[in-house]
């Protein structure tokens, strides 16, 4: 063989071998368990106030996604408000059309969270937004509260925030 092919291979050997060792190294993949670090979309509300006008029920909800995937933004297309006596789900399509206003924090205005008729609530990784909802229906004096049901690879496990507000 010649010298330009001999170096070549064994080049090529060297590369292949320092690959698959920094993968051991680093992620056990050449002789262990293959594992997917994966994580589950966890929005989480950081802020919710309500009060009453002449429409209905206002609502402020400040949402952050704060763990899972960065390739696409995490969504909550189903929103339960609730107290001991009463109970209403919001679909996607309710969450869309009630949603009045969106506000970017301002340390992330170059990420537009947003909301859709598909998707309810749609918050990109690492940022945070308000959503002011007007709601249709008036809500009596009490203590409520919002679970936010964010879905996940798996129909058996739902992703949920929970958080509590009072009208009075």
């Amino acid at each position: 063989m010649e010298r330009v092919t001999i170096i070549g291979i064994i080049f090529a050997i060297l590369v292949a071998g320092w690959i698959l060792a920094t993968g051991q190294w680093a992620y056990g993949n050449v002789v262990g368990p293959l594992f997917n670090d994966s994580k589950i979309p966890q929005l989480k509300i950081t802020y919710v106030n309500a009060y009453e006008n002449a429409k209905g029920t206002y609502l402020i909800l400040n949402i952050t996604d704060c763990d899972g995937p960065d390739a696409y933004p995490a969504s909550a297309p189903i929103m339960e408000i609730y107290n001991s006596t009463w109970h209403i789900f919001l679909y996607s399509y309710n969450i869309s059309n009630d949603t009045v206003k969106v506000i970017q924090a301002p340390w992330n205005e170059n990420k537009k969270d947003y909301t859709n008729w598909y998707s309810g609530f749609v918050v990109i990784l690492g940022s945070e937004a308000q959503f002011q909802l007007q709601l249709p229906f008036h809500l009596s004096p009490g203590t409520y509260h919002i679970k936010l049901y964010t879905p996940a690879v798996s129909s058996k496990v739902l992703a949920k925030q929970t958080a509590t507000f009072t009208i009075s």
